[in-house]
């Protein structure tokens, strides 16, 4: 992409449509006064683009082109028009990564750092809707870099909050818990409400996702559960997960009397929270032992999620799984298992890919297939490595050596002892 001074675009556009500089005349701009601003001994006044602009609009509607250069085209310089181009791509929301650095490339050429910060923001959303959780924190810290240099700190919020989903996505929940509390650090020094209920939600999610339940009911009643001004939705996602510690702190009955009452407050667009609830009930079900009604919650959401929301169906095939097995369906129990660590790995779900993997390998355990055990953690543990994932490591070395142990294999086993130990001196 070139970019060209205010007297070459005169002149380059004179040459495409072979006008001379007398068909551009005008009452307020002389022919002398126009070989000027070509040969830049004058500057192009805002005044003067917009004629220009008019009369190489008009001559390219008489030859079928519409040119629609802006009033301003022909005064800007270089840097103004890779501003303008720039900012104009980013609006799109079909962009693909080339494109992000074609238009780094540009940003990086006219050192307009606050679009190139704009474009990592936006190439880092789309690997995060992507789930390719990896590439979007690295681009979000490159983001983050360029707004500490220019002092940006209202877009900062944003990014450390997801800096922070990419870290949670990842199991990463040290390092989640820090860009959290980043976000929520600098969205109440600047007055974004949004921005800092948002973070604290995802923080109660993460103390969640590491079993700290009384943690994340703490986060969510001093922010979001009580406070009148949050949005509904935020709102009822919070009262879903308070709802889910309060089940995990053994408040099981506390937990679905909640679920209930807030299915009945749901409408018919938030089917996403149906199934999900739905699938908590078949939880509960499934432990309290009435399998038939945790197969029919389960199914309620497994509809929903085929339809809506199939990056989270691998929590509700786990669940069915576990129930299958239960009812002594082996087989059926083992293929739906499988499906769901596959489909975990295809949405990059660590979590229930770690939860799927575990319980796998009791059903293997429970009919004494070795090899299935073998196969499965070999596979787990590749996955682990091509993610750089390290949540799930250890139980899966573990689960190595106890195979060649009761195989006899001591060579081998204390191969893998030997890799269980780096693993647990890294954690």
């Amino acid at each position: 992409m070139n970019f060209y001074d205010p007297g070459a675009k005169i002149r380059l556009m004179r040459k495409r449509f072979h006008m001379n500089q007398s068909e551009l005349e005008d009452s307020n701009m002389t022919r002398a006064f126009i070989s000027m601003m070509e040969s830049g001994k004058r500057r192009v006044s805002k005044s003067s683009s917009k004629i220009l602009a008019e009369k190489f609009n008009d001559k390219g509607r008489e030859v079928g082109l519409e040119l629609k250069l802006d009033d301003d085209y022909f005064s800007r310089e270089p840097h103004e028009d890779a501003r303008v181009y720039c900012s104009n791509e980013l609006m799109k929301d079909n962009n693909r990564h080339g494109q992000f650095e074609e238009l780094l490339f540009i940003s990086t050429e006219f050192n307009l750092d606050d679009i190139t910060a704009e474009i990592y923001k936006k190439d880092a959303d789309k690997y995060l809707e992507e789930v390719d959780y990896s590439k979007a924190f690295i681009n979000y810290s490159n983001s983050l870099g360029k707004l500490k240099e220019l002092k940006l700190k209202e877009l900062q919020t944003y990014v450390y909050k997801q800096m922070g989903v990419c870290k949670l996505k990842r199991n990463e929940y040290d390092d989640a818990i820090f860009y959290f509390n980043q976000a929520m650090y600098y969205a109440k020094d600047l007055g974004d409400e949004a921005c800092f209920v948002d973070a604290s939600y995802n923080l109660a999610l993460t103390y969640f996702d590491m079993q700290k339940y009384n943690e994340s009911i703490e986060i969510l009643d001093k922010y979001i559960v009580f406070n009148d001004n949050i949005e509904r939705g935020l709102k009822i996602d919070s009262r879903v997960l308070k709802a889910n510690s309060f089940y995990k702190l053994g408040k099981r009955k506390e937990a679905v009397d909640d679920y209930f009452l807030i299915i009945q407050e749901l409408s018919e667009g938030e089917q996403y929270l149906l199934a999900m609830l739905y699938s908590n009930l078949g939880e509960y079900y499934y432990e309290s032992g009435e399998l038939q009604e945790s197969i029919k919650y389960i199914n309620l959401a497994q509809k929903i999620k085929n339809r809506t929301d199939k990056k989270t169906l691998p929590y509700v095939l786990n669940i069915k799984g576990k129930v299958f097995f239960k009812q002594g369906l082996v087989d059926e129990s083992m293929m739906i298992m499988e499906l769901a660590m596959n489909m975990a790995e295809e949405y990059s779900n660590y979590s229930i890919l770690f939860e799927t993997y575990k319980d796998l390998i009791n059903i293997y355990e429970s009919i004494e297939d070795i090899e299935k055990i073998k196969d499965t953690s070999l596979n787990f543990l590749s996955i682990l490595d091509k993610n750089s994932i390290d949540d799930g490591r250890k139980y899966a070395l573990t689960k190595l050596v106890e195979v060649e142990l009761r195989r006899s294999n001591t060579e081998e086993a204390i191969k893998l002892l030997a890799q269980l130990g780096n693993a647990i001196e890294n954690n």
